[in-house]
């Protein structure tokens, strides 16, 4: 029993356990224990017949909701592809500051450029065919986790961004001093920099988008 128990606790290892999964590896250890049960009483020993029900039963992708064959090599292919559309956008929006004492995140989003670049081409040479499951499910939480870290830590960073630019006058009551467009500029930045990031919980919506695209039977849709 315990063999078996390890067994199927290494099929569902990579499974998100949520209450209706725990429900089909309760399932299938109880038919796995009744199949080596029932081996063993048609006279076969018990570690044959525990073979035997293994067996039985290599695999639990395709039993889980929300799992999908997938074209692997079109999915990888296309992921890298939104990365590089997306690193052009985000070096794009940080050329302005370039004119400002923030040019290291335009000189990172061009080094980014480049670097999924060649992991697009590279993608593109290798040439990877075949299905194997992916959860669209698990996709889809990522995809609502990164918004929901995106827009707490965008709160926090324009929080803090305000609290230091404008909290001393606000405290003593003193009226908000902005002295010309230079200095207006420069806290302007000061928020524009945490809004680029928005740019990874959209990626993230991409992928999970990219990955229903490429299910099979999807590929002429």
């Amino acid at each position: 029993m315990i063999e078996i128990k390890e067994y199927v606790d290494g099929l569902f290892r990579h499974q998100h356990l949520t209450p209706e999964v725990k429900d089909l590896k309760e399932e299938i250890l109880s038919n796995m224990l009744a199949k080596r049960d029932d081996l063993i009483a048609q006279g076969l020993d018990a570690n044959s017949a525990t073979e035997k029900a293994k067996e039985s039963l290599s695999a639990i992708d395709y039993l889980i909701d929300g799992n999908q064959l997938t074209d692997i090599g079109k999915y990888h292919l296309e992921c890298a592809q939104t990365l590089l559309l997306n690193s052009i956008l985000f070096w794009i929006f940080s050329l302005p500051l370039l004119f400002t004492g923030y040019a290291l995140f335009s000189y990172m989003g061009f080094m980014l450029v480049i670097l999924f670049g060649c992991t697009c081409l590279w993608r593109k040479n290798k040439n990877t065919s075949g299905f194997v499951f992916l959860s669209v499910t698990a996709s889809k939480r990522r995809k609502k986790n990164a918004w929901i870290v995106w827009a707490l830590f965008f709160l926090v960073a324009a929080g803090t961004m305000a609290a230091l630019t404008f909290g001393s006058d606000i405290w003593f009551g003193r009226p908000l001093n902005i002295n010309g467009p230079y200095q207006m500029a420069n806290i302007a930045v000061r928020f524009y920099l945490p809004l680029l990031t928005i740019m990874i919980p959209i990626t993230f919506s991409n992928f999970s988008k990219i990955l229903q695209k490429c299910g099979k039977g999807q590929e002429n849709e």
